[in-house]
């Protein structure tokens, strides 16, 4: 019997047959389970990665063979110094949460002080669009909600898992499977100023939309200068400074390079950014 291919999977030949998504990554895409509210999440296996840059060195470091061999003439300090982490399984959404999630949130739990005049001019871009002007309190509102709604173990991602799944075990300084991020992530190159509806772009090899571009995505990590004293397990860190806290992955107003995989900001745990969203994770039991 002849079955008619969804818009999904044409959407995915199309992409194979231009180059842009390799055979072997159709396969990382399916959703492992989607909860209540439509939320899909993907799987994550465990595993090791190298998280953070490595800066470019003198010419002096290089001779004495104190340089990485892959420098990034992009990298800050706060990405490093390079350190593996051991990242054990996990599930993380597939895309970020959209503004038709977050409404299902204010509505049940009476939260329409959230909606102001600014909440409404920045998510003008229809529900299935990520929600914007979120802090991260906010997120961990929502994260509660969640777990009393649909069960217990939703949260944010760590640092670590979130640019573990970024990475998705694939070479390079972006989460994409190409080196055209004009169809893998939403910047200040081809956005129009605005955030678009989720899962547009290309996904990386784990299947996952939008962790480069479209909106910075809070993590539940205290925020910390470097890696010097960080997590090599996977978990969040809990520095001296929780007053701040991490966000991840760039978004619809930043420049290419700020959507690498290793880039990170902080802002303070009741700023709510123009460009600030966030996806959840869930541990594996």
């Amino acid at each position: 019997m002849f079955h008619r291919p969804s818009m999904k999977h044409l959407r995915v030949i199309v992409w194979i047959a231009m180059g842009l998504l390799p055979a072997v990554g159709v396969q990382a895409q399916q959703v492992s389970s989607r909860n209540t509210l439509g939320i899909a999440m993907v799987s994550v296996p465990g595993g090791n990665f190298s998280m953070g840059s490595c800066l470019v060195r003198s010419e002096r470091d290089v001779f004495l063979g104190r340089a990485c061999e892959n420098p990034d003439h992009d990298a800050k300090m706060n990405e490093t110094p390079q350190h593996t982490v051991s990242v054990p399984a996990f599930q993380i959404s597939k895309t970020e949460v959209t503004l038709r999630q977050f409404k299902q949130f204010i509505v049940s739990t009476g939260r329409e002080n959230l909606v102001d005049a600014q909440f409404m001019q920045h998510n003008n871009q229809g529900d299935s669009a990520p929600v914007v002007r979120v802090s991260w309190n906010d997120a961990q509102d929502f994260v509660r909600w969640l777990n009393q709604v649909d069960g217990g173990g939703w949260r944010l991602p760590s640092e670590a898992e979130w640019e573990y799944a970024c990475r998705a075990n694939t070479p390079g300084r972006f989460c994409s499977v190409t080196v055209n991020e004009t169809v893998s992530a939403w910047t200040a190159d081809n956005s129009a100023g605005h955030q678009h509806p989720v899962g547009l772009m290309l996904p990386n090899a784990w299947g996952l939309h939008d962790m480069s571009g479209n909106a910075w995505e809070w993590v539940q990590d205290c925020w910390t200068d470097s890696y010097a004293a960080a997590p090599t397990d996977g978990s969040a860190a809990q520095g001296s400074n929780c007053s701040f806290h991490a966000l991840r992955g760039g978004a619809w107003n930043s420049p290419v390079w700020e959507t690498r995989a290793a880039t990170r900001i902080n802002n303070s745990a009741d700023y709510r950014g123009n460009q600030y969203g966030f996806r959840v994770a869930r541990s594996v039991r």
